[in-house]
């Protein structure tokens, strides 16, 4: 009948389409001049462009419907969601941390020289230099690292621009 019906996901995979809906946004707009009477213009849903839809979503089209109509819409209903289709490819974010500096970080490892590393990124607030990076590290016991005359296991300094390691504990 050529009226406007919401694009399925299905849909957007199909037609390698993107899967979003229109953001509007209530503007105001104040013009304030020195002598002058402020003056606000007001303008009410303004698009300001697509967003995607993250599938199963509170704003997704599948969310709340039961099995029997995912599959009648061709959609599984074992999919989880929590993904985005952009250009017809399901795409995932993925969060990447980021390591904060000054605060010491210490990793357990599984196999290898060390049985502990603690790593303190060091840097100065509202600095332009680069940070400093100091490992302090415990060897794993039984290793080939370790000497035959050690007892325990020893702990080691990596300093920055330093290579050789720089025993704390003997």
């Amino acid at each position: 009948d050529g009226a406007p019906s919401p694009m399925m996901p299905n849909e957007a995979r199909l037609r390698n389409l993107t899967y979003s809906a229109p953001l509007y946004v209530d503007i105001t707009k104040t013009i304030i001049k020195e002598g002058e009477e402020p003056i606000e213009t007001q303008h009410q849903k303004t698009f300001i462009g697509k967003i995607p839809i993250m599938l199963r979503s509170t704003y997704c089209l599948l969310s709340g419907l039961t099995d029997r109509d995912l599959t009648e819409l061709n959609e599984c209903p074992l999919d989880p969601g929590g993904y985005f289709i952009i250009n017809g490819s399901e795409k995932v974010l993925i969060a990447q941390e980021k390591m904060a500096t000054n605060t010491v970080y210490v990793f357990a490892m599984k196999d290898g020289k060390y049985a502990y590393k603690a790593e303190i990124r060091s840097c100065l607030e509202h600095s332009s230099r680069p940070t400093s990076t100091l490992w302090v590290n415990m060897m794993a016991r039984g290793g080939q690292a370790i000497k035959k005359a050690a007892i325990g296991q020893r702990i080691i300094a990596i300093l920055p621009y330093i290579k050789q390691e720089i025993p704390i504990m003997i």
